[in-house]
């Protein structure tokens, strides 16, 4: 469960870098789509890193 841990964690980290792009408006067409506003990439950001921390928590207890 670490490999899958870490990977959700860096597309988490991924999707929230895009929020920031999305809010800078720093490419001035959307890199995805154009309904992606930053609100959209902050909460799968948010449900990313959520899905991390559960997983790297049931790793641990799954150890005791």
């Amino acid at each position: 469960m670490g490999i899958a841990a870490a990977i959700i964690g860096i597309v988490g980290a991924i999707s929230g870098v895009l929020g920031v792009l999305r809010i800078l408006n720093i490419p001035a067409t959307p890199i995805i789509n154009n309904d992606f506003t930053y609100v959209v990439w902050f909460w799968i950001s948010a449900l990313l890193l959520l899905g991390t921390a559960v997983l790297l928590l049931a790793r641990r207890n799954g150890a005791d």
